[in-house]
């Protein structure tokens, strides 16, 4: 039994390219982009997951917490463009990234302090604004993340590293989700919560200390260099022009809108769902969290593997499918105990998604322009991410919190088959000699 765990253990390291001394640049960018994930995984163990928890707990209404998810987004909205175009003027998008990540991410610790200065029902509202203008540096952040996964790996390699990253991040969470919502029962309300934000931010601090030891060359911007000359209006266009310049770019933000706009529908609900109407206590959420991110970090191995050979467009089709049938099932389950094997359904999808959409994404943006490509689908993705969960809890407060659910997941299946219209793979295979090799499938040895 020992020796097996040793191979599994040894296996799974080599996976996440942990397994062998890096031999190039390439080898110490993989490991580093995998080692600084695991410290996210604080993140979504600690803020991402309680917060909508700690304000339904706090009396939170459903537009409230649909203004939690459609704020940030609104400011993204505004922000994106000039975000995007702020990073393309920067060589060092390693430096960029991690200086705006936590600029974005000192909001974990004002909401930590906010019991101790505002009256319980002032949070929600402060809570929200807080996390809205958090996202005006995520706008200059994002784009330059996206730069640094395209440059840091060979496109063969990206895959795998993207799904080594987030499955030891997911890992980690599994593990920190269970322990935070035991934690929070534990204590008097709201401590457990305050830690846990606390503790978020620090992880985004190690992650940063990780990211920094990565080795790029300078980034250098295809765009015009007389941008910054233009009137504000004529910039704005020019900053929108990649919505229209690539056939591929459009089609893969026509073939995706519908269905994130449907993904948001139903997100601001769960929380309230399980809370209100299932009377999950923090113990089972967390439970739920964590074997829901354990089938994750499994999903992002598995996928990571298997993109390239299914193809993008089939792996996203089952996932965006599935999403839905994880939306349905857990508008359907009589208790909280159900929530264990519905969150592995969410698992599995999630995690294709996740890879598929991404790595497409960066396929379809042309060399020396990611950071403004990367902002302007992310203007597509905050209208959609504005819209969805207001949508939801319109539904919610007319129809009832179970029966958006029902109307979320079938919105999701029906934008799911959109997926058909995305490029196929021997479409990307031409672009600027980045993706054969990718699409090929071949294992690298060591991975």
């Amino acid at each position: 039994m020992a020796i097996r765990l040793a191979r599994r253990v040894r296996d799974w390291s080599a996976e996440l390219g942990l397994g062998r001394p890096a031999q190039n640049d390439e080898d110490h960018n993989y490991r580093y982009v995998v080692l600084s994930g695991a410290w996210l995984g604080l993140l979504d163990g600690g803020v991402l997951t309680y917060l909508p928890v700690f304000l339904a707990r706090l009396g939170a209404t459903p537009t409230m917490l649909s203004l939690l998810t459609s704020g940030p987004y609104l400011v993204g909205i505004l922000t994106y463009v000039p975000g995007g175009a702020y990073a393309e003027r920067h060589a060092d998008q390693v430096k960029l990234a991690n200086y705006f990540s936590l600029l974005a991410r000192s909001s974990y610790v004002l909401v930590a302090l906010l019991p101790l200065i505002l009256a319980p029902a002032s949070i929600p509202i402060v809570t929200v604004v807080l996390w809205s203008v958090a996202a005006i540096p995520t706008s200059v952040f994002l784009p330059a993340l996206s730069t640094v996964f395209q440059k840091a790996v060979s496109a063969r390699r990206r895959a795998r590293m993207i799904g080594g990253r987030w499955a030891l991040l997911t890992v980690v969470s599994a593990v920190c989700i269970p322990l935070v919502g035991i934690m929070s029962d534990s204590l008097p309300f709201p401590v457990g919560y305050q830690i846990a934000f606390l503790l978020s931010f620090a992880g985004a601090v190690m992650s940063v200390v990780y990211f920094s030891r990565l080795r790029l060359p300078p980034f250098s911007s295809q765009s015009q260099p007389s941008a910054d000359r233009l009137p504000v209006a004529a910039r704005v266009r020019l900053f929108l022009r990649p919505l229209t310049e690539s056939r591929l770019f459009v089609r893969y933000n026509a073939a995706t809108l519908v269905f994130r706009l449907a993904m948001f529908v139903p997100s601001s609900l769960f929380s309230l769902y399980w809370v209100n109407e299932l009377s999950a206590t923090d113990t089972w959420i967390g439970l739920r969290g964590g074997l829901g991110y354990l089938v994750l970090a499994v999903g992002y191995i598995v996928w990571g593997r298997w993109a390239n050979e299914l193809g993008h467009r089939n792996m996203l089709l089952v996932c965006g499918v599935g999403l839905g049938l994880y939306t349905l099932l857990t508008a359907s389950v009589p208790a909280m105990q159900w929530l264990l094997p519905v969150a592995a359904v969410w698992g599995i999808s999630q995690s294709g998604l996740d890879i598929g959409l991404l790595d497409m994404m960066l396929a379809v943006c042309p060399e020396g322009r990611q950071p403004s490509f990367v902002a302007a689908a992310n203007v597509l993705i905050s209208l959609s991410a504005f819209l969805g969960p207001l949508l939801g809890a319109a539904i919610a407060q007319t129809f009832g919190l179970r029966n958006a659910l029902w109307v979320g997941g079938g919105l999701e299946i029906l934008g799911a088959l959109l997926f058909l219209w995305l490029p196929r793979q021997s479409e990307l295979l031409p672009r600027q000699g980045r993706i054969p090799n990718f699409l090929e499938g071949k294992r690298e040895e060591g991975l």
